[in-house]
């Protein structure tokens, strides 16, 4: 997959709220709360188009019903990928450019999620540090998103260890980011 930063679009929060309210339809049901998460969230910064959702379950025991509702509407489950409490799905063709994850409430990925992109939100100036980063990370791994990721860990760790996450969250959040 190729890395393309792209200049802030106000269309994400479209695309976001026309995918939202698909998936708050399919999943009446299942108590939940649909969080736009990811670069795309954050007014004014670069990135990649595409919109990250996190799906999080009032209660994880209420996986495999939102998992079914997922799959009825054309989801495909591709599993945790190594990171427990975070599961990712996937549909061809879809109406906008996403990624999605159903995620137990207490799972690290949701909290890093929420709390990173809160961060950003209010600290419009460390935004723009990371805008710079990820621009300067996609010219030089263009064609590499694994190591562009990994290659943002050490920012959004530092960021994050301001916010109160342990050290042993902050190495299971590098851990997770590792390249293998």
């Amino acid at each position: 997959m190729n890395v393309n930063v792209v200049t802030y679009s106000s269309e994400w929060k479209i695309w976001f709220k026309n995918l939202s309210c698909n998936l708050s339809d399919a999943l009446r049901d299942v108590s939940c709360r649909i969080e736009h998460v990811g670069s795309t969230s954050v007014e004014g910064l670069d990135s990649k188009p595409i919109i990250d959702i996190d799906i999080i379950l009032e209660d994880f025991d209420g996986f495999e019903p939102a998992k079914k509702t997922l799959e009825g509407i054309g989801y495909c489950h591709r599993g945790n990928l190594g990171l427990e409490g975070r599961e990712m799905f996937e549909i061809s063709n879809p109406i906008h450019p996403h990624n999605l994850y159903v995620c137990d409430p207490n799972a690290l990925a949701a909290k890093n999620h929420l709390v990173f992109r809160e961060h950003l939100r209010s600290h419009p100036d460390i935004a723009k540090k990371y805008a710079r980063l990820k621009h300067e990370l996609a010219e030089k791994y263009p064609h590499d998103v694994d190591t562009y990721c990994e290659a943002k860990t050490e920012f959004i760790s530092s960021i994050l260890s301001q916010c109160d996450f342990s050290l042993t969250e902050i190495y299971a959040i590098k851990k997770a980011n590792k390249v293998e």
